[in-house]
């Protein structure tokens, strides 16, 4: 059986907890199906409070593509402050704050589900990968030393759907190449 939580501000888990009575008999489906309708229900429904099924977020597609999409425009995922570092007590180096692109939802599916550290914080992240070029880089072979895709458990399905996703955005032709050679 499932364990479904919802967190956020009172309105929000209001308002996700009313959507989720919609999924008929969700605590009795396997992870992944589950995971899926619940981004679903997330996308469509623009919910904000945080679902989680057995102590892992759903994430929405549709906030982190909409993201992509500006990082894309931008082709990189600060703002006008080029990112850096500025050494701390001569022996730490820490981020220096930026207006990223990136957002903190997109921020946080990469150090969470896409075999990224932290970086520290945000503009750590962005100070490690400042460009479009560096993002798609990134997926091809991230900090694990693996495609994104393949480090993605199974049960994961919201993080595998986004990333393929992603892919498709950020290599257009290969993924039209891969497709064509699908049977």
């Amino acid at each position: 059986m499932l364990k479904i939580e919802v967190h956020g501000q009172k309105k929000t888990v209001v308002k996700a907890e009313e959507l989720l009575k919609t999924i008929e008999r969700l605590e009795d489906m396997i992870e992944p199906a589950a995971r899926l309708k619940l981004q679903d229900l997330i996308d469509e429904n623009n919910v904000k409070a945080t679902i989680m099924v057995n102590g892992n977020s759903v994430w929405s597609k549709k906030r982190i593509l909409q993201n992509l999409k500006r990082i894309m425009e931008h082709g990189r995922l600060y703002g006008e402050k080029k990112p850096g570092r500025h050494l701390v007590a001569g022996v730490l180096w820490l981020p220096v704050d930026t207006d990223p692109v990136l957002s903190k939802y997109f921020y946080e599916f990469l150090h969470l589900c896409c075999g990224s550290i932290a970086h520290y914080n945000i503009c750590g992240w962005v100070a490690q990968y400042p460009t479009l070029r560096h993002l798609k880089d990134f997926f091809r072979k991230n900090e694990s030393g693996h495609r994104v895709l393949d480090d993605i458990p199974c049960w994961e399905t919201d993080a595998k759907r986004i990333v393929e996703a992603i892919e498709i955005q950020l290599y257009p032709l290969e993924s039209y190449m891969k497709a064509r050679k699908s049977p």
